[in-house]
């Protein structure tokens, strides 16, 4: 294993949390979540070694066994750990960071490729990307990046400002994006218009689906008066000229898949084109809202499958788009089964509400997640039958603190514990888990404000997901660290277990 570790020259914690000691068998300094990132220790110069040689090795004994022991670095710390707490490979990744109201998620794939998925509306995705990459300080080149804005509406999109920008002078490292993922849907300046529309049926369809970058550069040219959304987009474009641009969908056949390694496939479950008179096009899906159902609705879906694990991204689904999809992947019309169960006798309720039972059992086979992000920050506007088709063992909500919306909603909130999986279904928020105001308020001489503004968005607010496909963490940062059978204490983790008896996942906490 040494010898491994050495080649490699980096490591990762074991499932499911690991300590560092201040010497071996010594005193824990640092807690570990299952796949921190873990080093050799920096050398008399300040230079990280290249690998572990004999010199950073240690051993103890106690009665007849030998531990090996390591000295490393993770977090920021220096110390020693055991050897048996390191492992080669790298897991699936998925943080849920607290960027106040709206979502951002940053994920990081066993192969080292990075998706930002929804930036929030302010700068947190920024401070939280400075801190995790130091992109303060110069060093090596960064991996792969990839952004998505599930769909147009500022509290997804408008952080990216700070992303797909110039870097300010006094940042010696900017996070270079390969590819702009979105739902093909342009925002214009009116509010009450996303693009060209049609009526086919009797049912109004969205006409204009931008799904490459020629159709996209076209309509930024043709609108005159443009949105905040447009003016970002011919930013970003004119900061990285070779910046991709792709929407993203999901045909009512076939099957999309955005991404694909050795152990890991990223698939799109929407939002879902019908092809009309030979064009592809999008569903409208409330007339007096506005285009504020259509949009959300039409969000990108996005399934990550890691082994037996399935982690569900639903942008801003509502209700009524949670009714069209479940009808476009099985071909049961739910809303007119539900409008009949509720006007109904008693006896033909039996029939109805078997109907959509299959209905829900039907939606699984492609919506079933273990770990699932909450749509719309935990709005009303969600389907009964649509969670339960989710049936997701943990549900994390993405809120902030300033907000007209309550959200997360408290029916919510107890639909999402009644229709969970299991006798005890997890229940995670970004807003929950920081306490603490978003921002802490400090002396305007104090130089390191910024550095720990960034420390609030980045640890006490962020819900943290690691699995290698059968054993998962779900962890988030205690707001005080505490002793616990002698042991240094800083996050709070709960797991779940696939289990080959029982044939299903085990949640633990």
């Amino acid at each position: 294993m040494l010898e491994k570790l050495s080649k490699q020259g980096f490591g990762f914690a074991v499932f499911p949390e690991v300590w560092v000691y201040d010497a071996p068998a010594g005193k824990t300094i640092q807690h570990l979540l299952y796949g921190d990132f873990i080093t050799p220790p920096k050398n008399n110069t300040g230079k990280t070694y290249k690998k572990w040689g004999k010199t950073l090795t240690a051993t103890t004994t106690k009665g007849n066994t030998v531990t090996t022991w390591l000295q490393v670095r993770s977090r920021q710390e220096e110390g020693w750990i055991r050897i048996e707490d390191i492992q080669l490979e790298r897991l699936l990744e998925v943080n849920f960071v607290d960027i106040g109201q709206g979502d951002g998620c940053h994920m990081v794939t066993p192969s080292d490729e990075h998706f930002i998925i929804d930036a929030g509306e302010s700068d947190n995705m920024y401070r939280y990307l400075r801190w995790r990459f130091n992109l303060a300080k110069k060093g090596k080149a960064l991996p792969k990046f990839h952004a998505m804005a599930s769909h147009p509406d500022q509290d997804h999109w408008k952080g990216f400002q700070w992303l797909l920008s110039k870097p300010p002078i006094n940042q010696p490292r900017q996070i270079e994006f390969e590819t702009f993922y979105h739902n093909g849907i342009i925002q214009r300046n009116t509010s009450e218009k996303l693009g060209k529309e049609t009526v086919y049926n009797d049912e109004k369809y969205l006409a204009e689906f931008i799904d490459n970058k020629e159709k996209l550069k076209t309509v930024l040219l043709k609108d005159n008066k443009k949105s905040n959304y447009e003016k970002f987009l011919i930013s970003a474009l004119e900061n990285f000229p070779k910046l991709k641009v792709e929407a993203v969908h999901r045909k009512k056949a076939g099957k999309n898949i955005l991404y694909k390694d050795q152990t890991l496939e990223l698939e799109v479950l929407g939002p879902v084109t019908e092809t009309i008179a030979g064009k592809k096009m999008l569903k409208w899906f409330d007339e007096q809202d506005g285009v504020g159902k259509t949009k959300n609705g039409h969000s990108v879906i996005l399934m990550a499958r890691m082994g037996k694990m399935r982690i569900l991204l639903g942008g801003d689904l509502n209700s009524k788009s949670a009714d069209y999809l479940m009808e476009q992947y099985t071909g049961v019309d739910i809303r007119a089964l539900r409008t009949e169960w509720e006007m109904t006798d008693p006896v033909n309720r039996v029939k109805l509400k078997k109907k959509i039972e299959n209905a829900i059992e039907d939606t699984r086979v492609y919506f079933e997640a273990e770990i699932a992000k909450s749509c719309h920050h935990g709005s009303h506007d969600i389907t009964d039958e649509f969670l339960q088709s989710i049936n997701a063992i943990a549900t994390v909500i993405s809120s902030g603190d300033e907000e007209s919306h309550c959200h997360p909603r408290p029916e919510t909130l107890g639909a999402i514990g009644k229709y969970g999986r299991g006798s005890r279904p997890l229940i995670f928020s970004t807003e929950l888990a920081r306490s603490s105001p978003e921002f802490i308020e400090l002396n305007a001489q104090d130089f390191k404000s910024d550095k720990i503004k960034q420390r609030i968005v980045a640890t006490y607010g962020m819900i943290t997901v690691r699995t290698d496909g059968e054993r998962t963490i779900i962890a988030q940062k205690l707001e005080k660290n505490r002793s616990q059978f002698g042991k240094l204490m800083k996050w709070h983790i709960d797991k779940i277990i696939w289990n080959d008896e029982r044939g299903e996942f085990v949640s633990k906490s």
